[in-house]
């Protein structure tokens, strides 16, 4: 969903930007500016500067930096589109948007997000002060949980009756059962349920014949329910755990039910709990992954604020992302099983991309959090303050299995341990990472070195992997007309399912990291953006970007044209202002042509530093997806394919690029130099840059003629 151009410059010059930063940190005026300690990261002497003319901020000791919308973003941990809508409904803008249909999209969220928090509401007082709530309140006292405890989380019950939350809300079944509130139910009136069955009028009745009912009834029932917000503490979904009852036997259903996804709740893209936590992770200089709810209450109760946990799911590469913008030391504090522990390696290959210290707290078998902040918690803020490294974890998982009474069971430890220190460059291992690893084995150190370079070389030719793991599963598309008509008609059973996600590659070592948009329509719409911040006018914006930076086939053929003059115009006349040429009638449609006239048109009102701003932040995306590409064996910019090396050499080779890469990606953030930056890139990926790279990157020597095998 793309919010018009204009609009957004509207919301930033609506917004206070001194007034926004003020009600999270202490300014103080000094000349035209404003002062105070940096918000995104711990300082004694103030760095963080306020420029309101500009409406701009920046620290100096960070560099962190951007305008209001930026800081709303990186600190209530928001998407560009949700910021704009805050800002805009705090300065009562009213907000166009360029998709089609997506106005109405966005008044359907809001609708949903209404009927969530009142839900919210609903379930909360009934767990207050319900007559039926006492087991409820009984259960959750034996769990330590004080009245304090249960308004700071909101905690809420779900009444044992068909239809309660339903009557209470009174909005139509489909929207309800979108929300993930309710499904439906032919049934009348209001009789009570139970997990695994149903008494009183409705006794003969199961939950199949509940689900796939024509009326609306409700979706939680006898359940105490844990309200499930965004990282800006709105409510958008609920996890409900089935209320034990000692005088019952145990019930037939799962143990908790969690809301499916829907247009506002994606669980591989929200944690529990992140709300409350990420202020406290930044005092902290950490965040505590957990797998449970009551884990991260548990955690909160035991001084250990930072807490989160993930929603029924793994974690995945969203959710990583999402903990890099709290702090970038990542301990996770998961079920001491094996699932809990296998859970642990998925994680490395996220740590070089997010720049996060993965660590790994070693509780004791068969404890959980929750449990160890229940029955000792000084030992469980003990075990998180002497977290392993996560390769040190690892590592120690291999040694703990291994048969090291036999020369065979030692070299398969070896080899597996190795592949463990693989994903890291090699320069940065030191003795101290490998020595007790060796010693535990045993082996010499440099034996254990050796066969950790032989993993990497191997590790770098290995086949580009995609992204799309069973972890890492992709966000459900955007919402078609069809959706809508599921408030209107009928239920979500007719909604038409063929609008999958897009799936597109990044141009250079293509399927490494894949690009999930919402439609074609918004890859097209990115597109356009993007073009028109490089036809904008007096700039010459285009020579901070390369076309691998589009999404579609139209946008690179246009861009290249732009880049290139092949006959449509180039940077120099659209910087002018040069009408380019048009396609005649006999070369028929041009979709590239056309693309960079409605560019031009967009660019008119855009100011260099928007334009700018666009294709800095594009470029940095850019080094994202080639980091991730250099990182799994894609090609290395800059050494043509017919180039043969050693595996000494290439590994070389990429290593130093990711190095500097990296350093790229941060400087990309820092407005004094962010376009240098970029245009170097550009240049650079281009292959029009002849000054050296960094630490001779790629030294001067002539390409040698191929032998037939590379390396």
């Amino acid at each position: 969903m793309s919010i018009r151009d204009s609009d957004v410059q509207r919301v930033r010059e609506a917004t206070d930007i001194v007034a926004l930063i003020g009600r999270r940190v202490s300014l103080k005026r000094v000349g035209g500016r404003h002062v105070g300690l940096c918000p995104f990261h711990t300082e004694k002497t103030p760095s963080f500067s306020v420029d309101p003319s500009q409406g701009f901020y920046h620290c100096f000791g960070c560099k962190a930096s951007g305008d209001a919308i930026t800081f709303l973003r990186e600190t209530e941990h928001l998407d560009f589109t949700d910021a704009v809508e805050q800002l805009a409904a705090t300065a009562n803008i009213t907000l166009t948007y360029d998709a089609p249909g997506a106005q109405r999209a966005n008044q359907r969220r809001k609708g949903l997000m209404e009927l969530l928090e009142a839900a919210a509401r609903f379930y909360h007082e009934r767990l207050l002060s319900g007559h039926d709530a006492g087991p409820a309140r009984a259960y959750l006292r034996r769990r330590g949980y004080d009245r304090d405890t249960v308004v700071k989380w909101r905690l809420g019950y779900a009444p044992p009756l068909w239809d309660a939350l339903c009557q209470h809300l009174g909005a139509p079944a489909a929207q309800l059962a979108a929300a993930g509130l309710a499904y439906a139910d032919s049934r009348g009136g209001s009789g009570v349920w139970r997990d695994g069955g149903a008494s009183g009028e409705d006794s003969d009745a199961s939950s199949d014949d509940a689900e796939t009912a024509g009326r609306a009834s409700d979706f939680f029932r006898d359940r105490v329910m844990f309200p499930i917000c965004d990282a800006s503490g709105r409510v958008v979904s609920f996890a409900g755990r089935v209320l034990p009852r000692p005088d019952e036997a145990p019930s037939k259903g799962p143990k908790y039910k969690n809301t499916a996804g829907t247009a506002v709740y994606d669980k591989s893209k929200v944690l529990y709990g992140l709300h409350l936590a990420k202020h406290a992770a930044r005092t902290a200089d950490r965040i505590v992954v957990c797998e449970g709810y009551t884990d991260v209450i548990g955690c909160d109760l035991a001084g250990v604020s930072e807490a989160v946990a993930t929603c029924g799911t793994a974690l995945t590469q969203q959710h990583a992302e999402l903990l890099s913008r709290s702090a970038k030391r990542i301990v996770l504090a998961f079920d001491a099983d094996a699932a809990g522990q296998t859970a642990t390696e998925r994680v490395h290959q996220w740590e070089r991309t997010y720049a996060l210290d993965v660590f790994v707290a070693a509780l004791p078998p068969g404890s959980d959090p929750g449990d160890l902040a229940a029955t000792h918690p000084p030992a469980l803020r003990r075990a998180l303050d002497e977290a392993q490294p996560l390769h040190s974890f690892r590592a120690e998982r291999i040694l703990h299995r291994a048969e090291l009474d036999s020369p065979a069971g030692r070299d398969r430890a070896a080899e597996e341990v190795a592949e463990v220190f693989a994903v890291y460059p090699t320069d940065v291992l030191e003795d101290a990472d490998l020595e007790p690893i060796a010693q535990r084995i045993p082996m010499e150190t440099d034996d254990l070195r050796k066969r950790v370079i032989a993993a990497h070389l191997r590790l770098s030719e290995r086949p580009a992997i995609s992204s799309s793991e069973p972890y890492d599963t992709p966000p459900p598309p955007e919402p078609d007309e069809s959706y809508f008509d599921a408030f209107d008609s009928g239920p979500l059973a007719d909604m038409d399912s063929d609008d999958t996600p897009v799936v597109r590659s990044a141009r250079l070592g293509r399927g490494t990291q894949s690009r999930r948009e919402s439609s074609p329509e918004q890859r097209a719409n990115d597109d356009l953006d993007l073009l028109a911040a490089a036809v904008a006018p007096q700039g010459a914006t285009a020579k901070l970007m390369v076309a691998e930076m589009f999404a579609t086939s139209a946008g690179r053929a246009a861009f290249e044209r732009l880049a290139t003059d092949t006959g449509v115009g180039d940077s120099a006349s659209f910087a002018s202002g040069t009408e380019p040429e048009k396609a005649t009638p006999e070369q028929g449609t041009d979709p590239a042509a056309d693309m960079l006239a409605r560019a031009r048109e967009r660019s008119s009102s855009w100011s260099v530093p928007e334009a700018q701003d666009r294709a800095t932040t594009a470029m940095r995306r850019h080094v994202n997806d080639l980091i991730r590409s250099i990182s799994t064996g894609g090609e290395i910019p800059g050494v043509p394919a017919g180039w043969a090396m050693s595996e000494t050499e290439q590994l070389g080779h990429r290593q130093e690029w990711l190095r500097w890469l990296q350093s790229c990606k941060a400087q990309l953030s820092d407005p004094d130099v962010r376009v240098h930056v970029a245009n170097d890139l550009a240049e650079r990926l281009r292959g029009n840059s002849d000054t050296e790279l960094p630490n001779d990157l790629l030294p001067g020597d002539e390409p040698r003629a191929s032998t037939g095998t590379a390396g």
